[in-house]
């Protein structure tokens, strides 16, 4: 017999569930969970602030394909999560926010930090629960996996109050299911009749397309997916904003799919029919209509959601399933059909390519002091290769870093996604290293978008995170100064500048490697003294002022 309080019950069933890892900001409401992890050898990394905490579970999730765990206390460490949790909300991403609360007896009396916590993340989770009794806990525990996992995934948010965490039981009396008991272990596969008709659309098709979603990386198909690419010759995208799975340069694979890059992309209008996996039609992809696609272009849907299927694009054929046995049976049903693969098609996107990479080109190889950023994103490129963690920040240099990297788009890629929000990178390059230790994880950042976690190498150095960050410092909120000085004038470009900041300073300040580069051609040895050093790392590299959307002409 042994008693355990509440947080140890919750960490049992943390480590049913195979978790490794909590990301958490301390509280006196969540010490229980601490107990519990160092019982259970759940791995605790605290960070500085609490939406480091939540946003580090989201890159866990994305690189692993599991889901991020968080922890933050009642209150002011439950609102400064928001941010991290909606961010996972609009990439749907499989977090697990737990937070503490008041005693389950003083809820709606005002008690200490007191607030609606489940009604203020109830827009922005799949699921979010009040847990008023401790023995009740695994229940509820395991229903938020099964809920951020099930269909399409999507943060999940446990509320636990105060004496619930540590009210102490005799866990004999505690019935904990297992997770192999409480949801589906199966694949949904498609309906034969509209997978044939899919089939015969797209090998009847001059220009087809795939725009592959999230859920290629989430479901498991990215092998599925390559499968029937080379069986049909067809190009894919990513979809713009996502997740996804491409872990290595492929020659049908052209970048993301959005109007805001002047790649392949602008080549998708020109497509007569689209195969979308798992696609959500939402801005980030025109809501499937012009400017990136053509209105009369036929389009085959195939996902989970039910839910999602016609909504904002109609489509000619809808497939429900799992995107993995759905590609594997249209693969298996391609030679039922006259495929003749696209050729013409794909040598036109490849020069349109072409000219695209061409256009960076003067740029990435400039040695003009100041440096521009796309030879901050050409340098990292090269000496990282393909298969270091990247994480982006920032507008302009997160768009330069996006152009710079569109031959491939592997979950280990992190960016904000959606939310189109700033501030995420040193966080998501942590977790980035902590999901794959053995890898470099670096981050492309702009410095104002540095500046929200810089603190956040004292954390590094804590873990032993041995992360680089590279900051294009153009002084500026450039993504929105650029705009300003066109609408109003220089004059007028007021709150969107931004002082020269020794970041690398800082960095040694908080006893980590800091480097100013001035010239291009330094940039490469400095990434490999911050990767020899074995140290978390800064290197600040002064950047012309330039607007990214002017290398990209649609």
């Amino acid at each position: 017999m042994a008693i355990l309080e509440g947080g140890q019950i919750i960490t049992k069933v943390l480590k049913q569930e195979n978790v490794e890892y909590l990301f958490t900001l301390c509280g006196g409401t969540i010490e229980s969970i601490y107990e519990g992890c160092l019982n259970d050898g759940i791995k605790i990394i605290d960070t500085r602030v609490d939406p480091s905490a939540t946003m580090m579970a989201d890159a866990y999730a994305r690189v692993t394909g599991g889901v991020g765990v968080s922890g933050v206390t009642r209150g002011p460490g439950h609102a400064a999560m928001i941010y991290g949790l909606a961010t996972a909300h609009m990439m749907g991403s499989p977090l697990y926010s737990i937070s503490g609360n008041s005693d389950a007896d003083q809820l709606d009396m005002g008690g200490s930090q007191e607030y609606n916590q489940t009604g203020l993340v109830k827009p922005i989770t799949k699921w979010t629960r009040l847990v008023a009794q401790t023995e009740r806990l695994p229940e509820y525990v395991g229903t938020g996996f099964r809920k951020a996992l099930g269909g399409r995934p999507g943060p999940v948010h446990l509320n636990v109050p105060y004496d619930v965490l540590y009210d102490k039981i005799d866990d004999s009396e505690i019935d904990y299911p297992e997770p192999v008991n409480s949801r589906l272990q199966g694949k949904v596969h498609g309906d034969p009749e509209q997978i044939d008709r899919a089939l015969k659309l797209l090998a009847g098709a001059e220009s087809p397309v795939i725009i592959a979603a999230g859920a290629t990386h989430w479901q498991n198909a990215a092998g599925a997916l390559l499968d029937f690419v080379e069986a049909t010759g067809i190009p894919f995208f990513s979809r713009g904003g996502d997740v996804n799975a491409i872990t290595r340069p492929h020659p049908l694979f052209f970048g993301m799919a959005s109007t805001r890059f002047g790649n392949a992309s602008k080549e998708l209008r020109n497509a007569d029919v689209v195969l979308a996996l798992g696609v959500k039609f939402d801005t980030n992809i025109s809501y499937g209509k012009p400017p990136l696609f053509h209105e009369d272009a036929t389009f085959i849907c195939v996902d989970i959601d039910a839910e999602e299927m016609g909504k904002n694009r109609p489509f000619d054929v809808g497939i429900i399933g799992d995107l993995q046995p759905v590609l594997n049976e249209m693969t298996n049903g391609v030679s039922r059909h006259d495929f003749q693969k696209p050729t013409d098609w794909v040598e036109r996107l490849t020069l349109v390519r072409q000219a695209f990479r061409q256009r960076l080109a003067e740029a990435e190889n400039s040695d003009s002091v100041p440096v521009h950023p796309l030879r901050i994103c050409k340098e990292v490129r090269e000496l990282f290769g393909d298969d270091a963690t990247i994480s982006l920040d920032g507008g302009d240099a997160s768009l330069f870093s996006h152009m710079a990297l569109d031959h491939y788009h592997p979950p280990y890629l992190l960016f904000t996604g959606p939310i189109g929000g700033i501030g995420q990178g040193v966080p998501f390059a942590l977790a980035g290293k902590v999901a794959r230790p053995d890898h470099p994880s670096v981050l492309i950042t702009g410095d104002g978008s540095f500046g929200y976690g810089v603190i956040e190498y004292d954390t590094a150095l804590k873990h032993n995170l041995p992360i680089i960050s590279i900051i294009s410092s153009d002084e500026a909120w450039g993504i929105v100064r650029h705009p300003q000085i066109q609408r109003y004038g220089l004059e007028r470009a007021v709150a969107t500048d931004l002082r020269a900041v020794s970041y690398e300073r800082v960095a040694e300040a908080l006893d980590c490697y800091g480097e100013l580069v001035t010239k291009p051609g330094d940039i490469r040895p400095a990434l490999q003294r911050a990767a020899d050093s074995g140290a978390p790392a800064v290197i600040n590299v002064p950047t012309i002022f330039t607007s990214a959307a002017a290398y990209c002409p649609q």
